[in-house]
């Protein structure tokens, strides 16, 4: 990790549910262990309506989505950022699943390494109660702002996975990484 970039990532969707969502922002930081690369966001128009809840949650309103590109428009940012870089998320499951199948719906395939910042802080911090991540901020003291947007998301999981890295050491992040396998899909 130390010697590659990777990329962390966090989308937002018009469901709690990845794969009955469509996604309607998402953030990549691409970091090299020491300084940021890169920083890219979008909104993204869904081919569905924002239930209410997702707005409040958010703060993504249609109007806002009025001018934002369909996921096809964006997709191949996305595959750029992230190809040949471990991805990095908080609770990537979520991320993968939406991902996944926003790709699907556009008929492409998108697999990635991936390492998720919620199970690595189960493993190295077993005492908590919770590993959301405004509780996990809270616990390590990064500040959090913003939440539920995908750039604000994407640098608290950044700063969080920079964190435990410094506390525990590369050899245990490695450990953790994964190949993304079907098995797993939500």
């Amino acid at each position: 990790m130390q010697d590659q970039a990777f990329a962390v990532v966090d989308v937002e969707t018009t469901h709690g549910d990845p794969m009955q969502g469509h996604i309607i922002e998402l953030a990549v930081l691409v970091h090299d262990g020491e300084r940021e690369l890169e920083a890219w966001s979008s909104l993204v128009r869904p081919r569905t309506a924002i239930p209410p809840f997702i707005s409040r949650l958010t703060g993504i309103r249609e109007g806002m989505l009025k001018e934002a590109p369909l996921f096809p428009q964006v997709a191949r940012s996305l595959m750029d950022l992230t190809r040949d870089r471990l991805m990095v998320a908080h609770n990537i499951r979520y991320d993968m699943t939406a991902l996944e199948h926003e790709f699907a719906r556009t008929g492409l395939v998108f697999q990635r390494n991936t390492l998720c910042t919620e199970r690595l802080s189960r493993q190295l911090v077993p005492h908590l109660s919770h590993y959301n991540l405004g509780s996990l901020c809270r616990y390590f003291g990064i500040p959090f702002e913003g939440r539920h947007r995908a750039l604000n998301d994407a640098r608290a999981s950044l700063q969080l996975f920079l964190r435990l890295r410094a506390e525990f050491g590369e050899d245990r992040l490695r450990a953790a990484a994964h190949w993304w396998p079907k098995e797993q899909r939500a």
